[in-house]
Parts: structure tokens; sequence; C-alpha cells
């Protein structure tokens, strides 16, 4: 978990109300447009995240509730980051590799990772996590950043 805890910055922890024009797109349009004003990613990254979303659908139902792991190519990344979106309520994406079932998600970490071999890296770590149901039920039970934080120590 250290590479994960390292790569997160507290301004990319959203914890995001519930409206009723939510939709996956714009859940990705307001975390790529977070990592965007932050410095992290250049502009083309927001497209990419949503057209590789589309191809390779990112969704995982864990025991707690759905996550989303979304993330792109390297050569829209600045700066390594991983933010972290906390929904009230859950939007519909499609399940990694069966695209026909819906996943409710309620936690989204978005990789915005440079190099291939920290990539997997961060993938295995957030497996891990999510194979922690304590840690999950603290996260998806947090009502700020500081109790997201604290979650994934």
């Amino acid at each position: 978990m250290e590479t994960l805890t390292k790569m997160i910055d507290r301004q990319n922890i959203l914890l995001i109300p519930h409206t009723n024009s939510q939709t996956q797109a714009t859940i990705l349009d307001i975390i790529s447009t977070q990592l965007q004003k932050t410095g992290f990613v250049t502009a083309g990254f927001k497209q990419a995240i949503k057209d590789r979303e589309k191809k390779f659908p990112t969704g995982l139902n864990t025991a707690t509730y759905g996550i989303a792991i979304p993330h792109t190519d390297s050569d829209y990344v600045k700066q390594a980051t991983i933010a972290i979106a906390l929904l009230e309520e859950p939007v519909v994406f499609q399940e990694m590799g069966a695209e026909e079932i819906d996943v409710k998600v309620r936690l989204i970490f978005m990789l915005a990772i440079k190099n291939a071999d920290m990539q997997l890296e961060t993938l295995q770590e957030v497996v891990e996590l999510l194979a922690d149901d304590n840690k999950m039920n603290r996260l998806l039970q947090a009502e700020n950043v500081d109790e997201i934080l604290a979650a994934l120590s």
C-alpha cells in the first residue's frame, strides 16, 4: 500500500454529491478535470480516459460495493498520481472483462501513471486494498478527505 498512498494527493480526493444528471461520463469528466486543474495531466487526458473506458471497462464488483479503476496512456500524464472519488450515489460502469454486466460504482481510483512498471505495481496494490473488507468499508463510509486518507493508511 506504500506506493498507493504516496501517489495520492489530497487535492485529488473528491467526495461527489448526488445529482440527477450523474453518468459515468460526467463523473469521469469531474475527476479528470480536477487532475488537469492540479497539473497532473494534460488536456487530452479527459477524452482519452473516456475512450479507453468504453473499449476496456474497469468496473469491478467487490464484497462491499462496485469500484472502477479507469486509466489511460501515459502520454497524457505530466506527473504520476491517483485520484479517488467517493460517490454519494452509485453510477453504472461496465464490468472489466464482461462488458454486458453493469457494476454500480461508488468508489473510483483514477490512475494517472507515467511508467508501465509502476502501473502494474499500482494495480496490484489497488487489488490488495479491495481484498481488505475493513479498509473498503471505512472508505465507503468516509465523510471527508481526512477519513479517506486514514482508511488508506
